[in-house]
């Protein structure tokens, strides 16, 4: 009897049929999750952008630089993380760095500009230079519009002649205090009104200004109001000034953009406090968000103070066991005990509290709609925000990004950009 041909030829096409045909359905699977990504993550505007500047932008001359790390709405580009809103239109940040017991503080304006306030840290500790280098780094951020130093101790100045060696600064906020006040100031004063920087292929000196009185800075649809001692009222600062008329120099300054206030204080006291508030400065104010004075200093951010600002966030920047004991006890009391004296629509209270030796750096972001997300790098946990959490968005909801309208229906779908199906 002959032996019947295997059919091969027809098993082996028949395979490679499904092999396709399952492959096909994986490509359409994936470019299904691609394009949820794109659009709940709000990219759209970001890749028609680029294929805009693409084709229409030409190169910046060699040695020049845009201001800014990003494009307006978009200042950072990481993944939203979680407990947090998508964020809609030109953006503002705040980063307050974790550097230790020290301050810095990360400005990006809207518009593009950059401020730092304030570049320090323990004296006695690690430079807390790649933490700051490494996230101007991540940002892009050539160029810085300004640096702003609220006044002369190391915690906060430590590294600004490392910043100006390293980076293009356009304008210096400085306190008014005697050059040998101390080697570091004298050095970070030095730098500041020697610095120059090129715009447009022509170099230029920086500005300096002085934080004397009340005074401001603006730029597209944000501003700066800060508020110091008048000239006849400075403090005389030198060397061996006492600790509180050197941190009572330190500005109060409330941010505005999109009807939400953010209030920094560097490290002012009660004495700044006390002076500000006699000048009716902070009359009929209602903030959202405060970095507290001082680290947490017991003689700084004073219940009266409170009463004034009426904030629903507060944000401290300090040392894992610093030796000066910050946040104090008495700070973290009044926090958590303070309630509006005139009740709002806003939280009665502080809603949270960071501190960046236990949260690590926390990001404040507003959004042209005033959307507020505060971040917390090392406790997710604390990640808050004052509109409706990504996580939260019902299942069959329309969600528009560009011009694409998804509805998740199906929980296996959802799960994959992090909603909760019904």
């Amino acid at each position: 009897m002959a032996k019947r041909k295997p059919l091969k030829s027809k098993k082996k096409s028949s395979d490679t049929k499904k092999i396709i045909a399952i492959l096909t359905v994986i490509l359409v699977v994936i470019l299904i999750i691609a394009i949820i990504l794109i659009s709940i993550r709000g990219m759209w505007k970001d890749i028609i952008d680029f294929v805009k500047n693409f084709f229409t932008e030409e190169d910046l001359p060699s040695g020049d630089s845009p201001s800014g790390s990003t494009s307006s709405g978009n200042v950072s580009n990481k993944p939203v993380p979680s407990g947090v809103a998508q964020l809609q239109g030109d953006i503002m940040e705040m980063r307050v760095l974790d550097i230790g017991q020290g301050d810095c503080i990360l400005l990006l304006f809207p518009d593009g500009q950059v401020m730092v306030m304030d570049i320090g840290s323990e004296l006695g500790t690690t430079s807390p230079w790649n933490v700051i280098d490494g996230a101007l780094k991540e940002l892009e951020i050539t160029t810085i519009d300004y640096l702003f130093l609220t006044h002369t101790d190391y915690d906060h100045i430590r590294e600004t002649k490392k910043l100006v060696d390293n980076y293009q600064i356009k304008s210096f906020y400085l306190p008014v205090a005697d050059i040998e006040t101390s080697a570091t100031w004298k050095n970070a004063y030095n730098a500041a009104v020697s610095e120059t920087y090129v715009e447009d292929g022509i170099t230029k000196q920086a500005e300096i200004n002085y934080n004397v009185g009340a005074y401001e800075i603006s730029g597209e649809n944000w501003l700066m109001k800060c508020y110091s001692f008048d000239k006849e009222d400075y403090p005389s600062i030198k060397k061996g000034s006492t600790a509180e008329n050197k941190n009572a120099v330190s500005p109060t300054c409330l941010l505005e953009y999109a009807d939400r206030t953010i209030v920094l204080t560097g490290d002012s006291n009660e004495k700044s406090e006390t002076y500000l508030m006699g000048k009716g400065y902070f009359d009929n104010v209602d903030a959202d968000v405060l970095k507290v004075g001082h680290h947490g200093s017991k003689s700084s951010t004073m219940m009266d103070f409170l009463n004034k600002v009426d904030c629903e966030y507060a944000i401290i920047s300090c040392g894992a066991g610093n030796d000066y004991g910050h946040p104090t006890p008495e700070v973290l009391e009044r926090l958590d005990t303070y309630t509006d004296l005139v009740p709002d629509n806003d939280y009665n209270g502080f809603a949270q509290v960071y501190r960046t030796d236990e949260d690590g750096t926390v990001t404040v972001q507003i959004d042209e709609n005033g959307v507020i997300n505060l971040i917390a790098d090392e406790n997710s946990d604390k990640n808050t925000t004052t509109g409706t959490p990504i996580g939260e968005i019902e299942s069959g909801e329309i969600i528009e990004s560009g011009q694409v309208v998804l509805i998740c229906i199906k929980q296996y779908a959802c799960d994959l950009i992090g909603f909760s199906a019904a």
